[in-house]
């Protein structure tokens, strides 16, 4: 911060003769001493009255692909030359009473991670500096929509599954700066998708659970067969994290346009035997911003186990969304069949789980009941005949 100080002749013209008594700073409470008990001007009346603190950045964010505004507490202005961002930029500056906007010379990288330093004095000459990071601006982020999800790892050999999220496409567009969340009772883990070109009808596979091999690679570019690992997909474009999993029996997922904005689509799964009201947790933060977005629908105000998608935790099954369902909530996800996950292609629907789950009987005898019918068509016709 810089503080100016009144030159002496400044302040000996402002206090006349008074001031040529006061050689030094230590002589003040003496003199201050004789005036109280003269019952003069106040102390305040000394020390002249000036403004001594520096402004205050209120808020900071892009407001188009080459803007950034600076919201401050009071009216500022931009000191020349302090401006500089990564990754490297040509900027501007002008300011109007309390905003600077800082303007790029070429257009900002949809999703990339921006830092922004300078400085801004106010009109009394009080300097602050800044440091800010931002997301590149996106205005083509498309609409995603989450289609399946692995919550678990398996110890399967011939069949490995570990924790994913699939989401389908929904618009073309570039995922730069799109954010998904998730979290359990006690923590929430945040993703941005780097900046992607992406077109309708796409699938993008988010992996959880990386083993940290070689194979696991961001498919970036128009190579979707790029990476290999558990649950990577020839027809989905893979990109992997390595923070947390997802929670294995109860949890939330938002998925959201923009760093901190409002969810576009969600998921509360939750263990079947849970029942209640939840906890004031991280999950239970995430379940009602959901639910305020309109993307998860409560039956109460506050949120409670039983408005959750109800299973039993498995990793050999994945949680499926119907392609078919209207509205939101738990009846527009169902259980995949054992080992049926399906990343980076469509799900193949609650009917196939269904069948899956009546076993081989079933399908034995209804491939009896066929042979039958065909036997008793042939004898029919053969009948006719003679």
């Amino acid at each position: 911060m810089r503080i100016h100080r009144f030159p002496r002749s400044l302040l000996a013209r402002k206090w006349g003769g008074l001031l040529t008594a006061l050689p030094t700073i230590s002589a003040l409470p003496l003199i201050a001493a004789v005036f109280a008990a003269c019952s003069l001007a106040p102390l305040s009346a000394i020390y002249p009255s000036v403004d001594l603190r520096p402004p205050g950045l209120v808020a900071a964010g892009p407001t188009g692909p080459r803007s950034l505004l600076l919201r401050f507490d009071e009216a500022v202005k931009a000191v020349e030359g302090s401006l500089e961002v990564q990754p490297e930029a040509s900027l501007s500056a002008e300011t109007k009473k309390d905003e600077l906007l800082v303007s790029f010379a070429v257009d900002q990288i949809p999703g990339a991670d921006y830092v922004l330093a300078g400085e801004a004095d106010d009109l009394a000459g009080n300097r602050t500096r800044f440091l800010i990071r931002f997301s590149g601006w996106n205005d083509r982020a498309p609409r995603l929509r989450i289609s399946e999800v692995q919550t678990a790892k398996n110890g399967s050999k011939t069949k490995p599954h570990r924790d994913f999220v699939e989401l389908e496409v929904l618009a073309d567009g570039n995922l730069g700066g799109e954010e998904l969340s998730w979290a359990g009772a006690v923590k929430t883990d945040i993703y941005k998708f780097p900046g992607v070109e992406v077109r309708k009808g796409d699938f993008v596979v988010l992996h959880l659970a990386p083993e940290g091999i070689e194979a696991e690679r961001d498919e970036l570019g128009a190579d979707i067969g790029l990476s290999g690992g558990a649950d990577s997909s020839a027809t989905g474009r893979d990109l992997w994290c390595s923070t947390d999993p997802l929670p294995d029996e109860s949890g939330a997922i938002s998925l959201s346009t923009r760093p901190g904005g409002p969810p576009m689509d969600g998921l509360f799964y939750a263990e079947d035997t849970k029942s209640g009201a939840i906890a004031e947790t991280e999950l239970a933060h995430m379940v009602a911003s959901l639910s305020a977005a309109g993307v998860w629908p409560l039956a109460s105000p506050s949120p409670d186990w039983k408005d959750a998608f109800a299973w039993k935790s498995s990793p050999s099954m994945s949680i499926c969304r119907r392609s078919d369902a209207p509205m939101p909530g738990p009846s527009a996800w169902y259980l995949s069949a054992s080992g049926a996950q399906s990343a980076g292609a469509p799900n193949p629907g609650p009917e196939a789980a269904t069948a899956a789950k009546a076993g081989p009987k079933a399908k034995s005898a209804g491939g009896t009941k066929e042979a039958v019918k065909k036997a008793s068509k042939s004898k029919r016709a053969k009948k006719s005949r003679g």
